[in-house]
């Protein structure tokens, strides 16, 4: 009886700690990482199927293609060419979504754990009948 509640604890605690610290690991993971590094930033003709941009319900490729936007700096002004013009997304939702079935495994681990653990700390556990000898 001795050892299965040694077991009941060892097991429940540490796949207990396993599972806590998965889970809090994501909930204190800033979400503002998963943005695209600025070295990598898109293109603008490679976002069409992420990303559409208007002003004054005009996209703006038609808007740089036709010349309408300039970019004002100390030297003048020079118009806007496509190649200036690049993205950075914020990849959080995606990788949010990817993580759903892990974090339900650690959260489902952490509660069968949890319950085997006190369950070790209370000494419940099964019996073992006395035979009787008659």
């Amino acid at each position: 009886m001795a050892r299965l509640r040694t077991f009941m604890l060892m097991f429940g605690g540490i796949f207990f700690l396993m599972s806590a610290l998965q889970l809090v690991r994501y909930f204190i993971q800033p979400s503002e990482i998963w943005w695209t590094p600025k070295a990598l930033a898109v293109p603008l003709a490679e976002t069409s199927d992420r990303v559409e941009v208007y002003v004054h319900d005009v996209s703006l490729p038609d808007h740089i293609k036709a010349g309408r936007l300039q970019l004002l700096s100390d030297t003048g002004a020079q118009p806007v060419r496509e190649a200036d013009v690049r993205l950075r997304f914020n990849n959080w939702d995606r990788i949010r979504a990817e993580r759903v079935l892990s974090l339900l495994s650690a959260g489902i681990a952490l509660g069968i754990s949890g319950v085997v653990f006190l369950f070790g700390v209370l000494g419940w556990g099964p019996s073992k009948q006395i035979e009787s000898g008659e």
